[in-house]
């Protein structure tokens, strides 16, 4: 059973090298462009090292008599050209690898941040359905640290491949030219070290995968305790809770230092067999220049200048290979991080809108109640699959200003018509708004007509005026203080202090019904004809609940709103009702009959 969770965990490994070479396609030039400079690089290497070996060796000859077994040439003059030239190529060498370094990471905070707009750009077109890839805190940790997982892939593993494969070729090439034997020596131990790394990497790139869902689960978990931490203090439950994410806190430490375990070994074993190719290409020459080697007793195969020279290179030669062996983490910890986004990359992109042209301009001004003109018109609409509808809707018309109750038992899809009219999910059929029609190209435009709001509210830690504004960035001072007037907020936050009063995650330091009032002034800010509301009242207790339905009573005049509740026996200023259930509209009727 473990093989063959192996042989399916591959497949979906390599499903991710598309998507990261996808992502990679508009960097490109400038990756290339980095792997030209470590390319260039290297043959400032080789000369940087001959020049070394020919210092060594005019050293050696000062110091030793002529005729010796090393060296049978007179002591030459110390050739100081040497040292300018190996400071020349010293320098160059590192210029290019600067600038290898610079572009290289140049791309991968480009690309991170350019996927990071993406992702959030089509999860604000998924609007409240984003949740069904999961809470707001897993989600934050793919947007955070599943995409700074591709910055080693990016910025050492892919122009490393290259590096992998140049590197030790020319080397091998300028080795066999001094040495064949030494050469066939670098070629025949090389396969050696990407073979190990395979076998040991292969382990460490499940570990990682691992340790990445792990992350997520315990970000969303962490987010979940913060969201109910007012509520777990209530309940004395707050040492349970912390308990349960000490107990998280501890499984992802263990799984990160199995990760790092694996990761050493990897690195040692890598280490070691390098170490033991160097040493062997080290004793060929050695012994061949002590006149040792049993086929060649007394003479020397290789001078000490191009034997200084060669075991220089021998590092080098398997530098590249011992890298990528030590990137090779970063590669799985890369697909494991494409994996993860993959659902979220796949969902449809957020539509622009031409530049200088205001989205509210795209749409005709809306009709006026008295005019008795439909708003929203939809036929033949389904949500989901063909089998299996969430959703289906044969004929619906809705006019502008009529104010609707959503009635049906839970799952009888409320929240997905509600998704559907906002353009928050993906539907067949025919689907106006003030006789356009609506599709993914025009969604914005839509969104510039309607205000949604969910049962639980979108409010952020910031003072009041700032959650205000996210309605209506433009707003003044007078504009916000009006709209809290409104909602009857300015006497309960204080005349002065009002929008500077301070709210915590998800609206700390406000009530349930409060949080609720300031959404609704958001709403009015905001100004739009279509109101969209899901359970509005689902947490709040039943005289606050009746409260906030006057308000509403009030404020929704002359728009046109549809709210999902259980509690319509307080909405008696609504219209009627549109009865749903198993995700069909089934008719509508007064709301004195609903039930």
């Amino acid at each position: 059973m473990r093989k063959r969770t192996r042989a399916l965990n591959k497949p979906v490994l390599n499903n991710a090298r598309p998507l990261l070479q996808q992502w990679l396609q508009p960097y490109r030039p400038k990756l290339l462009l980095a792997v030209f400079a470590a390319a260039l690089s290297v043959p400032l290497l080789l000369w940087q090292m001959w020049c070394l070996a020919l210092l060594a060796d005019a050293m050696l000859a000062a110091a030793l008599p002529a005729g010796t077994l090393l060296t049978d040439r007179p002591a030459p003059e110390f050739p100081f050209v040497l040292l300018w030239q190996f400071a020349l190529a010293f320098l160059l060498r590192q210029l290019c690898l600067l600038l290898r370094d610079l572009l290289t990471q140049q791309s991968s905070r480009l690309l991170r941040t350019d996927l990071r707009q993406q992702l959030l750009n089509k999860l604000a077109a998924q609007g409240p359905a984003r949740q069904r890839f999961g809470s707001d805190g897993l989600l934050s940790t793919l947007l955070t640290e599943q995409i700074d997982a591709l910055d080693g892939y990016i910025s050492r593993y892919w122009p490393q491949l290259f590096q992998v494969i140049w590197t030790p070729l020319l080397i091998a090439v300028v080795v066999c030219w001094h040495s064949p034997l030494a050469g066939l020596l670098l070629l025949l131990t090389a396969p050696l070290v990407p073979l190990f790394m395979v076998l040991v990497g292969r382990e460490a790139s499940k570990a990682s995968s691992e340790k990445l869902a792990e992350l997520g689960r315990m970000g969303a978990r962490l987010w979940q305790f913060l969201q109910g931490l007012s509520l777990l203090r209530r309940l004395n439950a707050i040492p349970q809770a912390t308990a349960q994410l000490e107990h998280a806190t501890e499984r992802y430490r263990q799984s990160s230092l199995q990760v790092l375990r694996l990761a050493f070994l990897s690195t040692a074993v890598l280490e070691l067999f390098a170490s033991l190719a160097i040493a062997l290409v080290a004793l060929y020459l050695g012994l061949g220049l002590l006149g040792e080697l049993p086929w060649a007793k007394g003479g020397v195969p290789v001078a000490f200048a191009p034997a200084f020279f060669i075991l220089l290179l021998a590092p080098e030669f398997y530098q590249p290979l011992r890298q990528l062996g030590t990137d090779y983490h970063a590669k799985a910890q890369a697909e494991a991080a494409a994996l993860a986004l993959k659902p979220l990359w796949l969902l449809p992109s957020l539509p622009m809108q031409p530049a200088g042209k205001p989205a509210q301009d795209s749409l005709p001004t809306v009709c006026s109640p008295s005019e008795n003109t439909p708003l929203l018109q939809l036929q033949q609409i389904r949500l989901g699959s063909e089998a299996q509808p969430r959703l289906l809707i044969p004929q619906l018309q809705i006019k502008a200003g009529e104010r609707l109750l959503l009635q049906g038992d839970s799952g009888s899809g409320k929240s997905s018509f509600l998704q559907l009219l906002a353009g928050f999910a993906d539907f067949s059929g025919d689907y106006w708004f003030a006789g356009k029609p609506v599709d993914t190209a025009n969604r914005p435009m839509l969104w510039s007509q309607l205000s949604y709001l969910t049962q639980t509210p979108e409010l952020f830690a910031g003072t009041v005026a700032e959650n205000l504004r996210m309605a209506l960035p433009g707003a003044t001072d007078a504009a916000l203080t009006a709209a809290l007037q409104q909602v009857g907020l300015l006497a309960e936050l204080g005349v002065a202090t009002a929008l500077d009063y301070s709210l915590g995650e998800a609206g700390q330091g406000l009530s349930g019904g409060q949080q609720q009032r300031l959404c609704l002034a958001r709403l009015l800010l905001a100004d739009r004809p279509l109101w969209l509301l899901d359970e509005p009242f689902a947490e709040l207790d039943q005289d606050t609940a009746a409260g906030l339905a006057v308000l509403l009573a009030q404020l929704s005049l002359g728009r046109t709103l549809l709210i999902a509740s259980h509690q319509w026996q307080q909405l008696s200023f609504l219209d009627g009702a549109l009865l749903l259930q198993q995700g069909q509209i089934i008719g509508r009727q007064p709301l004195g009959v609903v039930g």
